[in-house]
C-alpha cells in the first residue's frame, strides 16, 4: 500500500499509537495539546514504559510534533 502525500487523518486517530525514538525507546501517544502562547506548535503527550516494560500511567511528557520526524509510529487498530 502506498500513502499519498496529501493524505490526512484526525489527530485523535493517533491516540494509543506506539512511537519509537531513534534510540529504541518506546512510548504510547496519550493525547495532544498546545500552549496558548504557541498555538502553532502541537505537543504530543507521551507515556513511557518503565524498566519492567509496563506503561507508566502517572507520568506524561509533551514533545513537539516536529521533534518526532525521525521516530517511527505503529498505528493501533480498534479492538472489540
Amino acid at each position: 500500500m502506498k500513502i499519498k502525500g496529501d493524505s490526512y487523518l484526525p489527530l485523535d486517530a493517533l491516540r494509543g499509537a506506539l512511537v519509537t525514538n531513534e534510540h529504541g525507546c518506546e512510548f504510547r501517544i496519550h493525547g495532544f495539546s498546545i500552549r496558548l502562547d504557541e498555538v502553532t506548535n502541537v505537543l504530543v503527550d507521551l507515556k513511557a514504559y518503565d524498566e519492567d516494560g509496563k506503561l507508566d500511567s502517572e507520568v506524561t511528557c509533551g514533545v513537539s510534533i516536529h521533534a518526532l520526524e525521525s521516530w517511527t509510529i505503529q498505528l493501533q487498530g480498534e479492538t472489540a
